[in-house]
């Protein structure tokens, strides 16, 4: 769909943008996205009210940026990814919302693919690829399968890989590069912990899919992605402290108690307290890579655990979160 054709239809979207104490990034992700072949129709982006170096560049940015008059500035006071988002979504209009990340930088056929989805009425959602960089090095990859969530509770996701295929419909997409129906979307899940971005994404896009709408994944809608620190977040992007551990093991089990619910549980909290992964480790895992590392896997084994617990008994969570 061109821009015209999508501006005489009626379909109008915005793009979201929460960012935090990342402005020069922030601005090479605006200047992309108006240099864009379709451009949006409003872009929102939400900074957090102490973030002063942030808003100062995009003070200097807007005073003589093309298409400045695009983009309003949304104010959140709390910490973390899910206030920022659900802040935005109270400011947002468009009938298509589309998310990314302020470190992310979109390829000109980016929006335009995105909303050429939505000319098929039983399509809920539409997202795509991001292309992992890593200073002078791409993460490579190459996927079959993208955005599946299994009958055993794992999550599939290589939203970054190579896809041998066209469109296909998933199951959940990425937050990076994503976009929904404005009038599918619900606040995003405060009981999930973790202040990054993980699982946030997958469980809005289930809440979407659940509604019997389709979520599609595009290979070609491509940004480029420059994975920088999360200065506000616990959980970080590794999974190399146990910290960062128990919060994404918490979040998994409280994701499959939302979307898994019932009989459903005997099938995948095996799989998490059994098997898990390399970096999340269950007990056979755990008890591989004792033979191979020492003792030295059991705080991140008992980091899973006890997350898994704090899941399956509600625990409240901690004051330092």
């Amino acid at each position: 769909m061109s821009e015209l054709e999508a501006r005489l239809n009626g379909m109008k979207c915005s793009v979201l943008i929460p960012s935090y104490r990342r402005g020069p990034a922030l601005l090479d992700c605006l200047q992309a996205v108006v240099s864009g072949n379709r451009l949006p129709d409003e872009i929102i982006v939400v900074l957090r009210d102490t973030d002063t170096d942030s808003h100062t560049m995009l003070d200097e940015w807007l005073a003589s940026a093309p298409h400045a008059g695009l983009l309003r500035i949304a104010k959140v006071t709390e910490r973390g990814m899910i206030a920022a988002l659900n802040c935005g979504l109270q400011h947002v209009s468009g009938d298509v919302v589309v998310f990314t990340d302020d470190d992310a930088v979109p390829r000109a056929e980016w929006l335009a693919r995105l909303m050429s989805h939505y000319d098929a009425p039983e399509v809920g959602g539409a997202g795509g690829r991001d292309v992992v960089h890593h200073g002078e090095k791409i993460w490579q990859c190459r996927a079959r399968k993208v955005g599946r969530l299994t009958w055993y509770g794992k999550v599939i996701s290589n939203h970054h890989c190579d896809y041998d295929g066209a469109a296909t419909e998933v199951e959940h997409l990425k937050g990076v590069n994503m976009s929904f129906r404005r009038e599918l979307l619900r606040p995003f899940d405060e009981g999930i912990w973790g202040r990054g971005a993980h699982f946030n994404d997958t469980d809005q896009s289930l809440t979407v899919s659940a509604t019997g709408y389709k979520l599609i994944y595009d290979p070609e809608a491509i940004v480029d992605h420059y994975p920088a620190a999360r200065p506000d977040s616990a959980s970080g992007r590794g999974l190399t402290d146990p910290r960062q551990v128990y919060l994404h093991a918490r979040d998994h089990c409280y994701l499959l108690l939302k979307h898994r619910p019932g009989w459903r549980m005997f099938c995948w909290l095996p799989y998490l307290t059994l098997i898990g992964s390399r970096r999340c480790p269950g007990l056979l895992i755990f008890v591989l890579q004792v033979f191979r590392f020492g003792l030295r896997p059991a705080v991140r084994f008992g980091a899973v655990i006890s997350g898994i617990s704090a899941a399956l008994f509600k625990t409240p969570p901690p004051d330092d979160l």
